[in-house]
């Protein structure tokens, strides 16, 4: 996997990606000035806008590294899959309705668990269309215990790095700029970023059940 960290191809998908983050968490952030104070726009905010923007982010993320992962794909196979009725509609709302589920458990509504977690199920919907079901093998979508323990490590390291970083940056923030606040946007970003190794990770793991199976 550390191959693909450091190719070329995976920089300037990470720059889209930290980029991408950005512009969506700043909009975010322009959206919830413009609704807060209104009941219905704070909920429509929470439950519906921003999570289905992370959503469609999140699908691009997937889109941009699968294959970096399989190399045997390409971007127009992967076109492809949108072109079939309702493809797009159905990751979008498996997608949607598991974001919305996870807001409901203590544990795994933290951006930190859940935006890996969602990376890797749009990861894994990718991954049934173009590998499992043209193949017609069984893989598990849990990775074993070995694979399941080296992503919770990742996780935790990444929200242990996340957690540090936004302290930093939006101290920096308040500080350059003469504001508060900053730590939630500044969070927002990073957590979207910082899912990319996870999602790696999880798709080598599927890589290594592909050649076992086959």
């Amino acid at each position: 996997m550390l191959d693909i960290i450091f190719s070329l191809k995976f920089l300037w998908i990470a720059m889209v990606i930290i980029l991408l983050s950005i512009a969506l968490a700043f909009a975010c952030a322009k959206l919830h000035q413009q609704l807060e104070g209104i009941a219905l726009g704070d909920w429509l905010f929470d439950h519906v806008y921003c999570p289905i923007s992370k959503v469609l982010l999140l699908i691009l993320m997937a889109f941009l590294l699968f294959p970096l992962i399989l190399p045997s794909s390409d971007y127009p196979g992967l076109l492809a899959l949108f072109q079939q009725p309702d493809f797009l509609i159905n990751m979008i709302n498996i997608l949607f309705v598991s974001s919305l589920l996870l807001s409901f458990l203590p544990v795994l509504s933290h951006p930190a668990l859940s935006m890996p977690l969602l990376g890797c199920i749009a990861f894994g919907i990718f991954y049934l269309h173009q590998v499992v079901l043209p193949q017609a093998i069984d893989i598990s979508w849990v990775p074993g215990l070995s694979a399941s323990v080296k992503l919770i490590a990742l996780v935790i390291g990444c929200y242990l790095l996340c957690r540090w970083l936004n302290l930093q940056i939006s101290q920096w923030v308040d500080d350059r700029f003469l504001v508060t606040g900053s730590i939630r946007l500044v969070s927002d970003i990073n957590y979207l970023i910082f899912q990319t190794p996870v999602v790696l990770a999880y798709g080598h793991s599927l890589n290594l059940q592909l050649g076992q199976a086959l």
